[in-house]
């Protein structure tokens, strides 16, 4: 997989570099390839996976927004929930549909569950979640919707 890391945000592009980063907007050369970003992550922690991969939840008939297409994809981190405390908590969920990058949750320790819901407006192709901890790097989990 052709991995690509914004150094200041930290948004992953697969496929190449963009141009300019959809998170950031910090140009092409603010990215660094890491194809084994998330080998990286799992040999940092080979146990957590339990804590990190993110749990998807497709939910077809979105409940927010019924005047629209609309699929509801509700993301869970971890199968035992992850922590969230200032020292150990997950920066942010990334959502990305059809390999295309979608959007961010941002999430602090102070009173958020490492969870977000995005409203997609396509009924079918993948959605790719990545999420990102502030000590065990990054977590990937795909689905079909």
């Amino acid at each position: 997989m052709d991995i690509h890391i914004c150094k200041t945000c930290g948004h992953l592009a697969f496929n190449g570099a963009p141009d300019s980063c959809p998170v950031c907007k910090m140009p092409k050369e603010h990215f660094e390839k890491n194809d084994n970003v998330f080998v990286d992550s799992k040999a940092k922690s080979p146990e957590a996976d339990v804590k990190h991969v993110p749990s998807i939840k497709v939910v077809k008939t979105c409940g927010l927004i019924p005047e629209d297409t609309c699929t509801d994809v509700h993301v869970r981190i971890g199968e035992v929930l992850h922590p969230m405390t200032e020292g150990h908590l997950i920066t942010f969920i990334d959502c990305y549909v059809n390999d295309e990058f979608s959007g961010r949750v941002m999430l602090s320790a102070n009173s958020l569950n490492p969870a977000a819901a995005f409203h997609v407006k396509e009924t079918s192709g993948k959605v790719r979640i990545v999420e990102n901890c502030n000590l065990h790097g990054y977590w990937m989990a795909e689905v079909e919707i």
